[in-house]
């Protein structure tokens, strides 16, 4: 299975790139439309992927945080969520806003996405009320902190302790601003 993929960009479009690897390999990945703007041009990137067979034609699905990629999988759970379906979900919504429609069962926020009638939009909201967990940080957190939650759940840490001791850690004055600093801090209280 391939987990990630680290490389250069050599050709983008909104919903798909190439990516080239150190060792040449160029691999063709479907990513969501709302990651375009990071997805510049030769430029070095790691993506969580997602391998998909479907009608024999293999698709792998990249994304930069790692939290779209468990909400993506979540999505796949869901009896006539495809891979397609889903990507076109993580598109529209940020992760706290696709948690916050499913767990309101706001139905037509939902079947507002291209592609999801009603009946699927009423079936995400049954099966996957509550059972979203948000890994993006809430407001007022940087990017440093979506880094360093990013960084310690690919590590294998929980991200629900992560977020906990990254919010204990900023309410007790840690500076937020920088990824090592944080990182170093936060993987000590989670490695306790």
């Amino acid at each position: 299975m391939i987990a990630g993929l680290k490389g250069k960009v050599i050709a983008a479009a909104p919903g798909s790139i190439a990516l080239e690897n150190s060792l040449g390999i160029v691999f063709g990945l479907q990513v969501p439309v709302s990651s375009f703007a990071g997805l510049g041009m030769g430029k070095e990137i790691t993506l969580h992927t997602v391998f998909k067979i479907k009608d024999e034609n293999p698709v792998l699905y990249g994304f930069l945080h790692c939290e779209e990629k468990q909400f993506f999988e979540k999505l796949l759970t869901v009896a006539g969520v495809g891979g397609r379906t889903a990507l076109a979900l993580i598109s529209a919504f940020s992760n706290n806003e696709l948690k916050k429609a499913v767990d309101a069962g706001d139905v037509a926020a939902l079947s507002s996405v291209p592609g999801i009638g009603r009946k699927t939009a009423q079936r995400i909201v049954l099966e996957l009320a509550g059972k979203l967990e948000s890994g993006v940080v809430e407001s007022g957190f940087d990017q440093a902190c979506e880094d360093v939650i990013s960084a310690l759940v690919n590590l294998g840490y929980p991200p629900r302790q992560v977020r906990e001791e990254l919010k204990k850690c900023l309410a007790a004055g840690q500076e937020a601003s920088e990824f090592e600093p944080l990182f170093k801090e936060i993987l000590r209280r989670v490695s306790r």
